[in-house]
């Protein structure tokens, strides 16, 4: 039940689409995206916002991370046996990914080199790992979402401290996907992409967790996806079937819906903020190739933050 009127609707404007010369026609892996669509030349997800002004996305099928630069001039940075998805960039500035197939890498952008860095938890492999996010206290959260759902809700979140010490916060997962911290990092928020939901975890100070509620419910066929958070608290929701970017405040009262660019697609997977003034909120169009963008009025909370001394 929502007694609060609709929103306000937003229009996103086309930021960059991927080249031709740079989509795939060779064969993908096994990856197919949640629906019924069949691959296609190219899925973007992950997008992460470095300092420098470079925007590094993911191509899932093809097993890639692209590079656009400021100018908007996009390149292939790096390809191999796997399905990346989410990114985060780490204190040092190399980039983990994690990758469906192969667990968690690390990218080193000064050598567009890729490696392991976490491939099993105790000599099993994971069931599909999908986003991550670190906090200032260098703890890294990801989900590990495989084909889980409402017939298999063994979805996994996991923290990764520091020192190597890995914890799992949630082992009932209804296929976690997008994570996002709220701006105290008291709050772990986490997309359960089949329950067309958002579950937020309250995060104590030993790095457990308890009281786990439901913070977000909509509806459709393939739910939220990848999530985001400004400096006021509000929570920005991707909802790929939706063609929608639903924000929510800290209470979770309805702010805005995002909607699709004229000419864009209706898969907006994931987004991330960045720009020169942080206020720019940059959202992938994946089955279309395509980047758009929102100006907001106020900063995002970036998703890699300075670690604490």
């Amino acid at each position: 039940m929502n007694f609060y009127p609709p929103p306000p609707t937003i229009q996103a404007e086309i930021y960059v689409r991927i080249p031709d010369s740079l989509r795939c026609t060779g064969q993908p892996t096994e990856w197919r995206p949640g629906s019924a669509n069949p691959a296609s030349d190219i899925f973007l997800e992950g997008p992460t916002y470095v300092s420098n002004g470079d925007l590094y996305l993911v191509d899932i099928p093809y097993g890639r991370i692209l590079k656009v630069d400021i100018d908007k001039n996009v390149s292939e940075c790096v390809r191999w046996d796997g399905e990346p998805n989410g990114l985060v960039v780490r204190e040092d500035g190399c980039i983990v990914v994690a990758d469906y197939k192969q667990g968690l890498l690390l990218f080193d952008p000064s050598t567009n080199k890729i490696s392991p860095l976490l491939p099993r938890r105790n000599l099993e492999r994971f069931k599909g790992p999908n986003d991550l996010i670190i906090a200032s206290t260098g703890d890294l959260y990801f989900t590990d979402q495989g084909q889980t759902g409402l017939s298999d809700p063994t979805g996994r979140v996991y923290r990764l401290t520091p020192a190597g010490k890995l914890d799992t916060l949630i082992a009932n997962g209804v296929s976690p996907n997008g994570l996002a911290l709220s701006p105290d990092e008291r709050f772990l928020y986490v997309a359960m992409t089949r329950a067309n939901a958002v579950w937020r975890l309250p995060l104590h100070a030993d790095g457990t967790t308890s009281k786990v509620g439901l913070f977000f419910q909509s509806f459709g066929c393939a739910g939220p996806d990848g999530l985001a958070v400004d400096e006021e608290g509000n929570l920005f929701v991707c909802h790929p079937s939706l063609a929608s970017v639903f924000v929510v405040d800290r209470e979770g009262v309805p702010k805005a819906r995002i909607v699709s660019a004229v000419g864009g697609g209706r898969n907006l997977t994931n987004c991330t903020f960045g720009g020169a003034d942080g206020r720019s909120l940059f959202i992938t169009d994946s089955i279309e190739g395509v980047v758009q963008v929102v100006r907001w009025h106020c900063r995002g909370v970036p998703v890699a933050r300075e670690m604490k001394g």
